[in-house]
């Protein structure tokens, strides 16, 4: 995974879209300069878009699920997948 383009946040917002599907906001919160996300990120799988890194609680917000605490640490943003059989399609969430 290559990391590059680094910013500090409060909050950041994207929105999933998928071969013209819609999709639904996410937002990741956190205190002030607790809190960084880059989308200069890319894996094996090409599912990753983003990476951020907090030095505090931050909140994943979705409007469908809620809000996840995310602790301390580094965690990978990806899109998510589902198979059947030998196909695979990226979910429109």
């Amino acid at each position: 995974m290559s990391r590059t383009g680094w910013y500090e946040t409060q909050c950041v917002s994207w929105v999933a879209h998928y071969d013209g599907a819609g999709g639904n906001p996410h937002t990741l919160v956190a205190d002030p300069r607790t809190c960084r996300w880059t989308t200069g990120v890319a894996d094996r799988s090409w599912l990753a878009i983003g990476v951020f890194e907090t030095s505090a609680v931050a909140y994943l917000l979705h409007p469908e699920h809620g809000a996840s605490g995310c602790a301390p640490g580094s965690y990978v943003v990806r899109r998510q997948r589902e198979h059947n059989g030998r196909e695979a399609r990226l979910v429109v969430d």
